[in-house]
């Protein structure tokens, strides 16, 4: 489901190698540096769909302790088939974007050198903004957006200690940020924040194995890395939506800045400890993501 990222990861080496960027002051043309972000927004839509409708609020609605053959979206389709509808019409108006973009819904093509292979046409921006071919309008996308997020907050307000003690874990917190400090997903610098929000590191993410280290535990198949001066207890760093919205001090759409607020105040500030809160950020990202592709 990340096939997007390691696609524009790969395509930002080969730039590096053939001299576009900063260093050689060569860089992409406004329109190629577009239609790369577009495509990642659209795989954040459609994988934060993914994760928290498929995975995430089956549990929520059934139980954790809830049988199997039920805690899953064959028991919610079951429970809600209208909530399911508008879910698989969200993630598929994202593959949709996915493929006008990169030219495929996997493991698409567009990326070369320095640049794209294609842009959009008039006919396929007509197609993802107004609906077609059963495809949602770019304002129902931003409507359903929507439900992940109520679907929290209900949630939440019902089972608030269960939620809030869940996994409460002490980290740092890492995430992209733009020249202003706030989140990007494509570009910028590495920001590490600590519980304060105190900026602890910054840098060039070129520069990330001079920072970190990896660490391997006999549990899991999974790297632990963490600031190499730091070591791996205190330099354990936490990434994804909820480090992302811990990092960033605004969101650059209404809806999504609107829910921010709302995400920050919860913790007076402070970064946000509550694993389960993930949940919570995830459904802002997915509002933040529809914003931005349809702007």
């Amino acid at each position: 489901i990340c096939f997007v990222s390691h696609h524009l990861s790969g395509a930002k080496v080969v730039d590096d190698i053939v001299g576009v960027g900063a260093a050689s002051g060569v860089y992409l043309t406004p329109t190629a540096l577009k239609m790369r972000r577009l495509g990642h927004y659209a795989q954040m839509l459609q994988s934060h769909v993914t994760a928290y409708f498929y995975l995430v609020v089956p549990e929520m609605l059934f139980g954790m302790d809830a049988a199997p053959e039920q805690r899953n979206i064959l028991g919610l389709i079951e429970a809600d088939p209208d909530m399911v509808k508008r879910v698989v019409m969200l993630r598929k108006w994202g593959q949709e974007v996915i493929a006008a973009v990169f030219g495929k819904r996997m493991h698409g093509i567009s990326s070369v050198p320095g640049g794209v292979n294609k842009s959009l046409t008039p006919e396929e921006v007509d197609r993802l903004v107004r609906g077609a071919d059963g495809l949602l309008a770019v304002d129902q996308v931003i409507e359903y957006a929507q439900l992940g997020l109520e679907l929290f907050e209900d949630f939440h307000e019902k089972h608030r200690s269960e939620v809030d003690g869940f996994a409460n874990v002490s980290a740092l917190n890492m995430c992209l940020t733009d020249p202003e400090g706030n989140v990007d997903y494509y570009d910028g610098h590495l920001k590490i924040v600590d519980e304060t929000k105190t900026v602890v590191r910054e840098f060039d993410y070129h520069d990330y194995l001079d920072h970190f280290s990896e660490g391997v535990e006999k549990w899991s198949y999974m790297k632990f890395p963490f600031l190499t001066d730091l070591g791996p207890e205190a330099g354990s760093v936490r990434v994804g939506p909820l480090a992302r919205l811990n990092v960033t001090n605004t969101l650059s759409t209404p809806l999504a800045q609107q829910a921010l607020e709302k995400f920050h105040a919860y913790t007076g500030g402070r970064a946000n400890n509550m694993t389960l809160h993930t949940n919570w950020a995830r459904t802002i990202e997915i509002i933040h993501a529809a914003e931005v592709i349809r702007d």
